[in-house]
């Protein structure tokens, strides 16, 4: 808040000397003038403080309006930041569930892959039994051919 001060009148000259036959009214007419000229000075400082406080008013304002809308940005972009974390722990669950996917069928493919090496050995060991199998049976044959050859060509007694 601006002080108020008064000022004292400053005149440069005496007050004229009243008029020979006028009452003479100079100490209150002096001290009306004071009063007078303090009187402007302080609705002047009024005016100014009016004016100030207006300026003040009107920036206080200004900032409020500029705070409340910094607020609700804020707000807006927090509540962004909540929707950016909770995609990006859905994404992470995914890419997780994912992985774990892809190891369980790397898993059943090795699995599988064992299998076949399995079967694929069962399968040469059973060629090799069939080979010789018949290895064997064609051995027995040609025996069992001369077999019946001689007993079809027997003379028959009787």
């Amino acid at each position: 808040r601006l002080a108020f001060r008064r000022r004292p009148h400053l005149s440069t000259s005496p007050p004229p000397p009243p008029p020979m036959f006028a009452p003479d009214y100079g100490a209150a007419s002096s001290h009306i003038k004071t009063l007078m000229s303090e009187r402007e000075d302080f609705v002047a400082a009024n005016r100014l403080q009016a004016a100030r406080i207006s300026e003040l008013e009107a920036a206080v304002e200004a900032i409020s309006t500029e705070r409340d809308e910094a607020t609700a940005e804020s707000r807006a972009a927090a509540l962004l930041v909540d929707r950016l974390a909770t995609s990006n722990n859905e994404k992470e669950q995914t890419i997780e569930k994912l992985q774990t996917a892809v190891r369980l069928l790397w898993g059943v493919q090795q699995a599988a892959q064992a299998k076949a090496d399995e079967v694929s050995s069962l399968c040469r060991e059973g060629a090799g039994v069939l080979e010789s199998l018949q290895d064997l049976l064609e051995e027995v044959s040609p025996r069992r051919e001369a077999q019946a050859n001689t007993v079809q060509y027997r003379p028959s007694v009787g």
